[in-house]
Formats: C-alpha cells, sequence, structure tokens
C-alpha cells in the first residue's frame, strides 16, 4: 500500500481523482496538499480563499498541507520550495504524491521530473481519460461545483459563479476542452459524495488579469 499526499486544487478534477483515490485499495491517503500565493492567501486561478479551503477539507473529513509561495514566484524559487517541501513530505513517510492532471503530457513530465530527483512517486489516477466523459462523470455522479475563473477569450464571463452542469457543457464550443485543461476556466467543488457537508461560500468581487476573470470565492 502507497501512502500518498494528494494535490488538490478545489476544483472539479480534483474532485473526482480523490474520489477514485479513495475507491482504491493500494492507496493510503495521507492528506491534501495545496499550494497559496502569499500575500493573497488564495489558490492561483481558482480565486479560493485560504479560509473557504480549510472549510472545504474539514467537510471532506481529510488532513490538509498548506505550502505558501511568494509573490510574483520565479521558476527557481518555486523549484526551492517543491524540494523542500518534497523533503518535508518524506521525512513524514510519503511515498508519492497524486494529481488530477489529465493529458498535458509537458505538465506530468515536469511534475515527475522533479518527483524523482526527490524520491518521490506521481500518481495520476485521471490520466487519459476522456474529458467529456471525465466531466459529465463528474457531474452524474452527484458532485456540485461553480465556476470560479474564465478565459474570457474563450467563454462568456456570465458564467463566473454558475454551476458547472450540463447546459454549461452544452454551452461550449469545440475549441473549449470539456474539463478546461488548458486554463479555459476553473471551479470550486462545494458538494458530492465525498463530502461530509455542503461547503457555504460567497462570492466577493471580482479580479481581473486578461484574458482571465476570477470570482472571488471567501
Amino acid at each position: 500500500m502507497m501512502n500518498l499526499l494528494f494535490s488538490w486544487s478545489s476544483g472539479k478534477d480534483s474532485a473526482l481523482a480523490l474520489q477514485d483515490l479513495l475507491a482504491n485499495n493500494d492507496i493510503d491517503l495521507a492528506g491534501l496538499w495545496t499550494t497559496i500565493t502569499v500575500p493573497h492567501d488564495r489558490i492561483s486561478f481558482h480565486g479560493v480563499s485560504v479560509s473557504l479551503l480549510k472549510k472545504q477539507a474539514e467537510a471532506l473529513q481529510i488532513p490538509l498541507t498548506i505550502t505558501n509561495l511568494p509573490d510574483n514566484c520565479s521558476n527557481n524559487q518555486y523549484e526551492l520550495v517543491m524540494r523542500e517541501s518534497y523533503q518535508k513530505f518524506i521525512d513524514d513517510g510519503i511515498e508519492g504524491i497524486a494529481f488530477a492532471d489529465l493529458y498535458v503530457e509537458e505538465i506530468r513530465e515536469y511534475r515527475e521530473q522533479h518527483l524523482k530527483k526527490s524520491g518521490l512517486k506521481g500518481v495520476f489516477p485521471l490520466w487519459r481519460n476522456s474529458t467529456i466523459d471525465t466531466a459529465e462523470r463528474f457531474i452524474d455522479n452527484g458532485f456540485k461545483a461553480v465556476i470560479t475563473t474564465v478565459d474570457e477569450t474563450k467563454i462568456d464571463p456570465c458564467w463566473l459563479g454558475r454551476e458547472f452542469d450540463q447546459h454549461f457543457l452544452n454551452s461550449l464550443n469545440d475549441k473549449v476542452d470539456p474539463c478546461g485543461e488548458n486554463g479555459e476556466f476553473h471551479t470550486f467543488v462545494y458538494d458530492g459524495p465525498i463530502f461530509n457537508e455542503a461547503v457555504s461560500f460567497t462570492i466577493e468581487g471580482t479580479e481581473e488579469m486578461y484574458p482571465y476573470i476570477t470570482a472571488l470565492l471567501k
């Protein structure tokens, strides 16, 4: 049995991958792991505050580890923080880290390269699954999520704060991945079969960094 941490983004792909990991008898899930950008105290691109992230982890009843990243973090700074985090995880008995990536080879290769240097294994429970099937499985399994970020060149900002559901999927054009795997949109999951209770939240405004518009959730 492998002792894993799961890289948790707060979004739909993370929730579905987590459900698959929890059902895998070969996995001993030690907890969730999320990186936060300071001083904003939010998950990058998802607009989710630290306080809401903690509420989400409490509703899942899974321990949460948070790693802080500096504002305007350079690649060298990021890799240093990752090396230090990985070493701490190894010292705590962690053998690998799971991710919810679907098909972007460059991201997987980057993760595995740096994990290998530290002696950790990468696990990718959703890898190469059909993105439309993954999106529909999320909905069919009873998860609930809202759209938190959109690339306004690809998706109408009117979807911010609205449900990730079949109606949303039907609205997407052929150039938009149904799971937003290319960064077209991001989500926040607030309920579903692996949650002990629904997570309440409010939207306290929006933030724009062209072409992205993000709903700030708290």
